[in-house]
């Protein structure tokens, strides 16, 4: 799953790396969670890529309560084409959601779990699979809320959980993005895990645990991690 990720960039880097005709409005996150505000980028019909703030947990448009969105904020590559929830977002809103890195738990003996940052080996910033998608209340405000897609993990991630988000390579960007509707082939065939070699992780400390602690000392490596690989 991904239910927590940092997005250290700031507006002129992730304009930078991602192409963006804008600079997109954010200050840098070290530990946000569903329901919370986050980046996506998006593509209109000139091909311009743009990057808004939505709300991480998604809200389809026939929902009754936008208080769904808290189970929405993961959809999976298996299932992401053929589920209510997902399947009109998938045809025809797909987004990028950018990280610098995103968190994962290791189970340990009992109870303890140790955290882990998980980011690009490069150094490149993370480009998750995405979807997204517009609600409106009766009183006719506007939601509009996104999703990130799991798949099963690959070698590097099995170490510490069964799955991972699907983190697209740039030449899929252009295809991912298209404002066309495709065959779902075509798009299911990126819902893939990526080369164990794209990622490296660190171990972190426990204040990642509670999504209220907002600094960069949620991202600061720890010399001793609860574990041994």
């Amino acid at each position: 799953m991904c239910g927590r990720i940092n997005i250290r960039m700031s507006s002129a880097e992730l304009a930078a790396v991602f192409d963006l005709f804008r600079e997109p409005v954010w200050t840098p996150r070290y530990n946000l969670g569903p329901m919370q505000k986050t980046l996506i980028i998006r593509r209109n019909p000139e091909g311009l890529r743009w990057a808004e703030s939505v709300q991480w947990g998604l809200v389809p448009s026939w929902a009754q309560d936008p208080r769904i969105g808290s189970q929405m904020f993961n959809a999976r590559a298996e299932t992401v084409a053929t589920k209510p929830a997902f399947r009109s977002s998938f045809r025809k809103r797909r987004c990028l959601v950018p990280a610098s890195g995103f968190y994962e738990w290791q189970q340990l003996d009992g109870k303890a779990k140790q955290p882990w940052n998980i980011f690009r080996a490069d150094g490149q910033p993370l480009a998750f699979a995405g979807l997204w998608e517009h609600w409106q209340n009766p009183d006719g405000t506007v939601l509009e809320s996104c999703t990130v897609i799991t798949t099963t993990a690959n070698s590097f991630m099995a170490e510490i959980h069964d799955r991972m988000p699907v983190i697209l390579d740039k030449q899929a960007w252009g295809l991912w993005l298209s404002p066309e509707e495709l065959p779902a082939e075509a798009l299911t065939e990126l819902l893939v895990p990526c080369p164990s070699d794209w990622l490296d992780r660190t171990p972190v400390s426990t204040l990642v645990n509670n999504v209220r602690n907002e600094s960069a000392d949620c991202v600061r490596p720890i010399d001793t991690p609860r574990t041994l690989f």
